[in-house]
């Protein structure tokens, strides 16, 4: 037994199919993404007893970044500097009053016999133009030892991304 459907039909039971199907990934997508959710817990009390009570800025990579914030792992230097420092991973808040500059520095080659003082190219960036894997210096006007502590993140007065040529 065959089942004849005229043209029409067969189009339209095709429409729907396809918009059904259209609608369930659409539905199944959790939104516009920027990077997968990277954990950010506190630093462990043993490693927080070693490591400076005072800090004001922190470097390293970036390994996310979101829409008002970016997790960078850094490394946390310890009170006895002859101890090998703390990887660690800090979760930043970039508000409106954080200035956000990228610093390009000459290579290694254009600087060999140079006598002129190192002046990096400067470019103004917007939190968006961050990347993940670039290495950035994080700066802030309070301490963020209790944010390490609490596994809270703190506000950044400047991040500036660090380049070379």
């Amino acid at each position: 037994m065959s089942i004849k459907l005229k043209p029409g039909i067969l189009i339209t039971i095709i429409m729907v199919v396809v918009v059904v199907a259209v609608l369930m990934i659409i539905a199944s997508s959790k939104g516009p993404k920027t990077t997968d959710v990277v954990k950010f817990r506190p630093l462990e009390k043993s490693k927080l007893a070693e490591i400076t009570n005072n800090i004001k800025g922190v470097s390293g990579k970036i390994i996310a970044v979101n829409k008002d914030t970016i997790t960078v792992e850094v490394l946390l230097m310890m009170k006895d500097t002859t101890k090998t420092p703390i990887k660690h991973r800090v979760k930043v808040l970039a508000d409106a009053s954080t200035i956000i500059t990228k610093l390009v520095f000459p290579s290694a080659e254009k600087l060999m016999g140079s006598k002129n003082p190192i002046i990096p190219k400067e470019e103004t960036l917007k939190l968006n133009d961050l990347k993940i894997g670039e290495t950035i210096d994080i700066r802030a006007d309070k301490n963020i030892y209790d944010s390490l502590e609490s596994g809270i993140s703190f506000t950044a007065s400047t991040i500036n991304v660090i380049a070379y040529e």
